[in-house]
Formats: structure tokens, sequence, C-alpha cells
């Protein structure tokens, strides 16, 4: 019975083989064949000879993949890629969590815990450099297009090159190999650079800029920063406490002070910006003052803007004057009734406090002391609620008011058994989430 199991087994490997083998060779030789096409003096000089080139490499590179999605079931995938064989299947720990692999002979698929496919990779392509060959032959399509009949064609073609590096970059990136997800991305700062599309994607640039800080080369993360400075794209602010932490690490303090100086007046929001001043200003024995001259000088240009009062409420929070961070948030708030950030932060600070508390009651065997921390526990907490409920209702932010909800629900639970109306308050919030 062995003996005949090991034999359907052999069987089915060597069908799912073939049709592999099939589809593999069918791609390799439409490649051969446009590319023999291109090599014929006549046809080199029509547009649609490299635009099917192109097509070919494109298709090959999509075979590996063919049919597969982000965010599909792992049985249905198995369903369709039925003709393919699971070579093995492993738990890893990446950067983003834990997933399982599953190996085929060409590819790796990624999956969350929930049985979801997050990202692949694939392993065995048909030929190397698949993209980089078919926009060669997109830039030769042009070249020979002089009256520009097919241009449409080739720009859709390039989209659709860019988005695949993009994809794939992305996929490097979960996998934690950012120096290869950094080459991609360049790949894709190319596919939009050039003669033809002659576009710019900024967030490429950045992404670009970021993992090559990652991998550990600051010298080209610093050049492409740069390059989101001059086109304009900061991402909040991120670009220049980005660009600072790099001089930083160059021990070039008088240009990660400038990074940071200007990246405030812009953001004065943004907690990396805000941080690494307070850490510079500490470091260099400069005045934290400086801060409050450039967000004040702020607040005078525009009084109405709820947010330069909860960036001086931060710099407080930093400085560890919660009082004060306090009384700003609110003003925040007050000033601009529509910004929800100010009084939000008010909740997460109480809370922030309760969780101190905790910490410090977990460790003490004192039972007086305990009970006593017990106490500024309970009432951190219900300090929490008011700003936690009206930031609830004054946004229709949904994923904010969800946040409030968390917060509200744990508190709420605390003090059930307090009242009926902690109860009722507690269900409230329980049902909004479950929705």
């Amino acid at each position: 019975m062995k003996k005949v199991l090991l034999a359907m087994a052999l069987v089915l490997t060597v069908t799912f083989a073939s049709a592999q083998s099939k589809a593999v060779t069918d791609a390799q030789k439409a490649i051969d064949k446009a590319v023999a096409t291109s090599l014929n003096p006549k046809r080199a000089t029509r547009p649609a000879t490299w635009i099917n080139l192109a097509k070919a490499y494109i298709s090959a590179y999509e075979l590996p993949t063919k049919g597969i999605e982000p965010g599909f079931d792992q049985m249905l995938l198995k369903t369709i890629l039925k003709d393919q064989q699971v070579l093995s299947s492993e738990q890893m720990t990446l950067p983003q969590g834990h997933v399982t692999v599953d190996t085929y002979s060409d590819k790796k698929l990624y999956y969350n815990d929930y049985g979801q496919l997050v990202f692949y990779i694939v392993t065995k392509p048909i030929e190397e450099n698949l993209l980089g060959k078919a926009q060669d032959a997109l830039l030769k399509a042009a070249e020979v297009d002089t009256r520009g009949s097919k241009l449409e064609d080739i720009k859709a073609l390039f989209e659709q090159i860019h988005s695949y590096n993009y994809d794939e970059a992305a996929s490097y990136y979960n996998l934690g190999e950012y120096e290869k997800s950094t080459a991609l991305f360049e790949e894709c700062l190319g596919n939009y650079d050039n003669e033809v599309m002659q576009k710019i994607d900024t967030l490429v640039i950045y992404n670009t800029a970021l993992l090559s800080s990652m991998s550990g080369d600051n010298e080209k993360a610093e050049r492409y920063y740069k390059k989101c400075l001059d086109y304009g794209y900061y991402s909040e602010g991120n670009v220049f406490s980005n660009l600072a932490e790099i001089y930083r690490l160059n021990a070039d303090t008088l240009s990660q002070k400038r990074a940071l100086e200007a990246g405030f007046e812009q953001f004065p929001d943004n907690q990396g910006i805000l941080v690494g001043l307070i850490n510079l200003y500490t470091s260099t024995k400069e005045d934290p003052q400086k801060l409050f001259d450039i967000i004040h000088a702020a607040q005078e240009n525009e009084p109405t803007n709820g947010s330069l009062y909860y960036a001086e409420g931060n710099v407080y929070k930093e400085l560890g004057d919660f009082e004060k961070a306090i009384e700003l948030y609110y003003k925040s708030t007050e000033i601009q009734p529509d910004y929800v950030f100010g009084v939000l932060s008010v909740g997460v600070l109480y809370y922030e406090q309760a969780m101190d508390i905790a910490e410090k009651a977990d460790s003490e065997f004192d039972q007086a002391k305990y009970d006593a921390l017990v106490e500024q526990y309970n009432e951190a907490l219900e300090h929490a609620i008011g700003p936690f409920e009206k930031a609830f209702s004054i946004t229709d932010n949904i994923e904010i008011q969800k946040n409030a909800a968390e917060f509200l629900k744990f508190i709420y639970f605390r003090f059930r058994d307090k009242s009926p109306e902690y109860l009722a308050a507690y269900e409230k919030y329980n049902a909004f989430l479950a929705e």
C-alpha cells in the first residue's frame, strides 16, 4: 500500500512540475520570439515591436504569481495553485510580526496569523531583471515612435512596471531586507524619471531615503531626504527629523540644529522634531526658551491655530511640566473647537500617569503604600474620563473615536460596579467598538 501511495505522489509531483514547466517554456518562447523580431532591421523601426517585447517581459514577470493577491486566504490560494506543490511550510518571525511561509519551487508566500496572504517573494524568476528589460524596450519604443501614436500605450506599461517594482520593494521591506527594498524603490524612481514619463514620485523618494537609512547607507539617505526637501515633500515633518538624525550620527551639530529648527517652524506638533530639539538643546546646554520663542511668534501670526498651543503643550510635557501641558492642551481645543488632539492628549496624559502609578504599585509590598497608590491610580483614570468623552463627541474621525472609545471602555470597565451610569457607559463603548 505504501508503495502505491508513493507512486501516486511521484506521479502528482511530475504532473505539477510538468504544468509549471510548460507555462515557463511558453513564456520563454514568447520572449525569444519578441527578441528575434526586434533584431529584424525592418521590424525594429516599429513601436509595436518593442511594445510587444516589453509585454513579453512583463508577462514572464507576472507568471509565478499569476492569480495571487495579498489578502487572499491560504486555503483559497492552495486551490488556485493546485497544480503547484508546497515544498515546505514553516513559521517565521519578521520585523512586522509572526508569519507562516509556504515555499513553492519559484516563490514564497507569507501569511499572517489569520491565514491571509500578506506578501510574496519570487525566488526563481524566468529571467533576471525582467522589468528592467521591459523598461529598456519601452524606451526604444518611444524612440522609434516619432509621431507619438503609441505614447499612451507606452506610458500605461511604464505605470504597470512602476506598480510592480513598488509592490516588490514593499515585500522586501516586510521581509526585513532593507538594502534590496532600497534598490527596488530606486528602480521605481527610474520608471517615472525618464524622457517618456517625466514624473516624480515624492513618496518613493521618501521611502528610498528611509530604507537607505534603515540599511545603514546614511550617505544615500541624506541625498534622498534633501531631494524630498527640494520637491517640497515633508511627510508631516518627518523628513526634517530623519535628516537631523543623520546629521547627529555624523556629529554635524550645526546641520542637525538647522534641520530641526526649520522643521519646527513648519511642523511644530511633530513629536520627532520636538524631542530632537529638546535633546539637542539639552546636550549643547542651550536654552529651551528658543522653542517657546518660535512657538509664540507663530501663535501671534495664527492666534486661532490650535495646533500651535498643542505644540507648546508637548514641549512642557517633554520638560516634565504636566500641569502646564494640560492647560495648553485644553486651550488648543478651546480656541479651535474642532481641534480634537488637544483634549485627547489630556486624556492620554492622565492615562499614562495612571499606568506609571500602576507600575509602582506592582512593586510595592507595603500594604498602606500600595492602597495609597491604587487610590491615586483610580483618581488618574477618573480624570481621564472627561477629556476622552469630549474627544469622542467633537470629532467625526472614526479612527480617533475608536481610539478614545478604547480608553473609555477600559476605564469604565474598571469602575462598572461604582454606579449604574458607569456600567451603562462601559456597555455603550463596548457596543460601539463591536460594530
